[in-house]
């Protein structure tokens, strides 16, 4: 058996049924990742029990719902039941049946509760959020409602008519009353005004990220897909990411070339940031300090040509009996390493953006783009603790009408609201 799930786009992906466990939710730990914000971070779960299949919802805040109706406990679903998670259809299918087969359709849906779709599932219920009706509440018939709304929307189209009318009128008098005045009082010349071209402003740089991007729509769902992705961000250079991504692949068949490549990758996200830290130490003219962060990348295959290049710098400074002068902060190097640090962290290598974005700091720690730029290459890199740091430092030193403080408050107030919800539920219940 297996799951074919379908977005609201109506863009499908399946999961081979192939454990006895599978969580649903929004965290990406979960086995079927839904990343639409209608979705909890552990929303259901399936369970293979007895030869069927049981469905639970987990506490989620907008609920699941088999052929229409929300369910509260476990239940057994097969191969003609639709399931609805949020704006996601899920449906059982055998491992042969096509993937473009359409999904069932329940007979008699339930009516779904109003939501906010600018609210985290896990935070309903919200005083904005619109409230379902009580089910003891009584309603109004349904051959009343719809007369008493097209009684409702014929007054409206008739005003509106009345009013639309009288407006036209009133519009053509004034016309009138123009085009008489124009033509008794001929009009004052104007002088020519030759129009000069604006001032060129600034080039101003492109809309910042202040997140990691998510996994786009075609997420790896196999462990041949994972281990395609890891070994990509590995050409890459981005060995964090990689390494992110082959913790994904549990797949036993895979088991012994995933710890290989984990062991070698890790050396190499070492190397990395021993090549960064060595750079940042040569430019503050402290070569000694330099050959010492560079040794961690002495067997490194990834980063080789930048380790040469260091020892070839590092061996000149040392030979050289004078006193290298002070490097005093320049605006044009301080604006090319963070425009450097940009290109690389758009072209999905954070590694290396973070190192330009560190040395812009060398020279000038209080520059906020270069603040901001770091702490987003954190965040994606998974560091949260780095990232919350220079996004603070951000807002210290950015004016108040910068279009990205929004955005950075907004990201610090979800982890502040995170580790306070894993604090809660980590304390033993009384």
């Amino acid at each position: 058996m297996k799951l074919v799930i379908e977005d609201d786009e109506g863009q499908r992906r399946e999961v081979p049924l192939d454990r006895d466990e599978i969580t649903i939710g929004r965290r990406e730990d979960n086995v079927v990742h839904l990343p639409e914000r209608n979705i909890s971070r552990r929303h259901a779960r399936l369970v293979r029990r007895d030869g069927g299949v049981l469905l639970e919802d987990l506490r989620s805040a907008n609920g699941t719902r088999v052929n229409g109706v929300r369910i509260t406990d476990a239940v057994p679903i097969g191969d003609g039941d639709l399931v609805n998670i949020g704006d996601y259809g899920v449906a059982l299918r055998p491992d042969g049946m096509p993937l473009d087969m359409p999904l069932p359709r329940s007979a008699a849906p339930e009516p779904p509760a109003a939501s906010r779709s600018d609210v985290l599932a896990d935070t309903a219920p919200h005083p904005l959020v619109v409230g379902v009706v009580d089910a003891g509440e009584a309603l109004p018939s349904e051959a009343a409602v719809p007369a008493r709304r097209s009684r409702k929307a014929l007054g409206v189209v008739a005003l509106g008519l009345v009013f639309g009318l009288g407006a036209a009128l009133l519009l053509r008098g004034r016309e009138g009353d123009t085009s008489r005045l124009r033509s008794a009082v001929p009009p004052p010349p104007t002088p020519e005004v030759v129009s000069e071209p604006p001032p060129p402003s600034p080039a101003e740089p492109p809309p910042l990220e202040l997140t990691p991007p998510t996994m786009p729509a075609t997420r790896p769902s196999t462990a041949t897909e994972w281990m395609a992705a890891a070994r990509a961000a590995a050409e890459a250079r981005d060995f964090d990411r990689a390494l992110r991504l082959l913790a994904s692949v549990r797949d036993r068949a895979y088991q012994a070339e995933a710890q290989t490549l984990r062991r070698t990758w890790r050396a190499e996200a070492t190397a990395g940031r021993a090549v960064r830290n060595a750079r940042r130490e040569l430019d503050l003219g402290r070569p000694s300090t330099a050959s010492r962060k560079l040794e961690p990348a002495r067997n490194s295959r990834a980063w080789a040509p930048e380790v040469a290049e260091l020892r070839a710098e590092i061996a000149t400074a040392l030979k050289n009996p004078r006193k290298p002068p002070v490097r005093t902060a320049s605006a044009v190097d301080v604006e090319r390493l963070y425009r450097e640090g940009k290109v690389l962290y758009d072209g999905g290598n954070a590694g290396e953006a973070a190192g330009r974005f560190e040395r812009c700091l060398a020279l000038d720690r209080n520059h906020p783009r270069c603040h901001l730029m770091l702490a987003t290459s954190y965040a994606r890199g998974g560091d949260t603790r780095r990232a919350e740091s220079h996004y603070r430092r951000f807002l210290e030193l950015a004016s108040a009408d910068d279009p990205a403080v929004p955005r950075v408050k907004k990201f610090l107030e979800d982890s502040d609201a995170e580790k306070k919800a894993r604090a809660s539920s980590a304390m033993p219940q009384r």
